[in-house]
């Protein structure tokens, strides 16, 4: 008997994925945009570029900014349920289907996740009338936190394994990309920028289930595995382009190009095997049996230390180029106070509006690949025993399909200054195409087509006097304290599987192939790939909607 874990890695991959590409909006793991401006304009920004997260959102916006220092943060609250569907050729004894009128259903689960605060801490230096250099030591992604799923639900007594454990039962990340970036108006009205980003991930952590026996007619409460990942990446380099041409007095446009290193994290997967039980539902885990691999033996007593000095789990997954196009046009105040090669407009426009093209190579991200020590024997399972399963270990190759498409997105927002340098109120909307077939779909992060909505404002406070210019005659008014809020509403179509014969993503499974057999080469006699099983796990209705509160204090020097 050999045991395997539906080691799921989407949840690290996004993690990972937002470390590398982060608020890379068309890209499906996330949505638009990192800050208050950005979101509340539906991430029509890439031609504004007027503070200092333009250091990643178009770094040529940097060349022109005043001296200036933000704090801001997203807060989302997401709802994301899944409604599974029973696979026909699934024929596992599962407690959770109730014939009814001859149909077997599961019940619908929904995620409980965490509000998290996501921050953007940034700088902005003035160097002189051409040049400015942002940074951002903190800029975390739009759309990470922590997710928690069931791991029981109300069988009318006992509780029963829920219905999406093959796909996930929690996720928790903690995320960062410093960033630094400079812009330069190599001639008046065309400015270009670079920007370099060290993405890291200080956590990245999830769990779900798998079949330990890959067989028919078993009882997934005594069969099932619980398996958890950590892993981390302290390097993963990226960097942006971006360019900023303002072709008239009233008339912006801008483009931005993001590329990111693939990600190729280290780790170790811990497993929990009789888990699944009444016992463990109601609170007693005397009799789970843990196995670590960041431990020599495994956790397990293995002889001869098979898992050495741990980080035994290889994450490996590309992160997919991205690219905007933005034109903006602005209708400049006819009293304003100007100064050559400088840009603000809340004190410089009546309004704006800006209408942005995005465009996210999803196609490159193929699928998460995951990998373990492999057995010399070449029989596709690994070195790592599963602890309190006899003759069990972790399948050497444990791949999960995405299969995600090419994303095209347009967005529309712009700011209107009812009073000028002083107060600004802003709307935008988004549409992005759908990213994923619903045969590969998953409760992850959702690749549907999405629809966001979003209003926001800006409240400034002038201190001091305003200085002149004294080449130029030209008044700049003093420092400034910035208050800044948003809200935004995403909308996500649902993503439906139920082609209870048709095709899904099967879970791992122990054992190469059921029924029992271990053929050479990477398929079964049925066709499917070793260590799964016959039938999918992702079948069902995946239904997801999220709010995003940004709130954010800058100062103006």
């Amino acid at each position: 008997m050999r045991s395997s874990m539906l080691l799921r890695a989407a949840p690290f991959a996004v993690a990972t994925t937002l470390v590398a590409s982060l608020a890379g909006a068309t890209n499906v793991t996330e949505f638009p945009d990192n800050g208050s401006e950005q979101m509340g304009r539906g991430g029509a920004w890439v031609a504004r570029a007027s503070d200092p997260l333009a250091a990643f959102f178009n770094p040529a916006g940097l060349a022109g900014q005043d001296t200036k220092i933000t704090l801001q943060a997203n807060v989302s609250f997401s709802h994301r349920c899944f409604h599974r569907t029973f696979a026909q050729n699934d024929t596992t004894s599962d407690k959770l289907v109730d014939p009814a009128n001859g149909q077997y259903q599961f019940p619908r689960v929904c995620a409980e996740d965490t509000p998290f605060p996501n921050p953007q801490l940034g700088f902005t230096w003035r160097v002189n009338d051409r040049i400015g250099i942002g940074f951002l030591p903190l800029l975390g992604p739009s759309a990470v936190g922590k997710s928690q799923w069931p791991e029981f639900v109300d069988g009318k007594s006992p509780s029963l394994p829920s219905p999406q454990r093959y796909l996930l039962i929690d996720s928790n990340a903690i995320l960062i990309t410093p960033t630094i970036g400079a812009g330069f108006e190599v001639m008046d009205g065309l400015r270009l920028g670079a920007s370099f980003q060290w993405g890291m991930a200080l956590k990245a952590h999830f769990s779900n289930a798998s079949a330990a026996v890959n067989s028919d007619n078993v009882n997934p409460a005594n069969n099932d595995v619980k398996a958890q990942i950590d892993a981390k990446q302290l390097f993963i380099p990226g960097f942006t382009l971006g360019a900023l041409w303002s072709a008239t007095d009233s008339l912006d446009v801008a483009g931005w190009y993001k590329w990111s290193a693939p990600i190729d994290a280290k780790g170790d997967v811990t497993t929990y095997a009789n888990y699944f039980t009444p016992q463990v539902a109601n609170g007693d885990t005397s009799h789970v049996k843990v196995g670590d691999s960041s431990q020599p033996d495994c956790g397990s007593g293995a002889a001869g230390n098979p898992c050495g000095s741990g980080n035994n789990a290889n994450i490996k997954l590309p992160i997919p180029m991205e690219a905007k196009l933005g034109l903006r046009y602005h209708k400049l105040r006819a009293d304003a106070a100007r100064e050559p090669h400088r840009r603000d407009p809340l004190s410089q426009d009546v309004y704006d509006v800006e209408v942005d093209f995005t465009w996210a190579n999803n196609s490159a991200f193929d699928s998460i690949q995951l990998r373990f020590p492999a057995d010399p024997s070449g029989n596709g399972g690994s070195i790592i025993p599963v602890n309190g399963i006899p003759g069990g270990v972790v399948p050497a190759n444990a791949d999960v399909p995405h299969n995600y498409k090419d994303v095209l997105g347009v967005r529309l927002g712009g700011d209107y200054n009812v009073m000028p340098d002083k107060l600004a109120l802003r709307a935008g909307a988004f549409f992005e195409t759908r990213g994923q077939a619903t045969t590969y779909q998953n409760i992850d992060f959702a690749g549907a087509e999405r629809f966001g909505l979003s209003v926001g404002a800006t409240y400034r406070i002038r201190f001091g006097e305003p200085t002149v210019n004294a080449t130029t005659g030209a008044k700049k008014p003093g420092n400034a304290l910035e208050l800044m809020a948003g809200f935004g509403h995403v909308f996500f179509a649902a993503q439906d599987n139920n082609q209870v014969n048709g095709q899904g993503v099967n879970g791992l499974a122990g054992g190469p192939c059921n029924p029992a057999e271990n053929p050479p080469g990477g398929s079964c006699s049925t066709g499917n790939q070793k260590y799964r099983t016959n039938w999918p796990v992702n079948l069902g209705t995946i239904t997801n909607s999220v709010n995003v509160i940004n709130v954010g204090v800058a100062y103006r020097f």
